[in-house]
């Protein structure tokens, strides 16, 4: 299994061990949109994030910028070993997609450590990326609705679901006077 391991894990504490939840970013097309979720990944409590392919997201390259997040990120080289990886792990794999039998994340159907995995930005999940998932959640919408939101937008709201329910410590946000 061909893995590149970039650690930025600061100010980590093993005071309580909560479920901890991962991102899995594979098949995305925009660079702006990986440096989008890696932050929402940052501010949410995302431990690691598993970058499969990817090859445009240059580790080295993006070094000023990784070294800004506070979640490790490892590189990976296939669906396959990401989904060996998170078995080995006891890490399970919930895809991001409206599809039959998604659960709704309004109902929290969170369980253990979990690793989201968000669809294309214009076509979801492919087949590869449906294949190693465990479950699938969805976002529901109130009003009018769309076909899908960003893959940044509904990256976020998923992770900060998942620390609402696991219950994560919030940062202190100091307000100036």
């Amino acid at each position: 299994m061909a893995m590149t391991r970039v650690d930025v894990d600061r100010n980590v504490t093993a005071a309580s061990s909560p479920p901890r939840h991962f991102l899995i970013l594979n098949n995305v097309q925009k660079m702006k949109n990986i440096k989008n979720m890696l932050l929402s990944a940052s501010a949410f409590g995302v431990k690691e994030v598993f970058v499969v392919g990817q090859k445009k997201f240059n580790l080295q390259e993006q070094e000023p910028f990784v070294t800004l997040l506070s979640c490790r990120i490892t590189r990976v080289a296939t669906l396959k070993d990401c989904r060996k990886y998170c078995i080995e792990r006891n890490i399970r794999i919930i895809g991001v997609e409206i599809m039959q039998n998604a659960k709704s994340i309004a109902d929290q159907p969170f369980h253990g450590d979990s690793a989201f995995i968000m669809g294309n930005e214009g076509s979801g999940m492919n087949a590869a990326q449906v294949a190693i998932c465990d479950d699938f959640v969805y976002i529901p919408q109130y009003g009018g609705g769309t076909a899908s939101l960003n893959v940044t937008v509904a990256a976020s709201i998923i992770l900060q679901s998942f620390a609402l329910w696991a219950k994560l410590p919030a940062n202190e946000v100091i307000v100036e006077v």
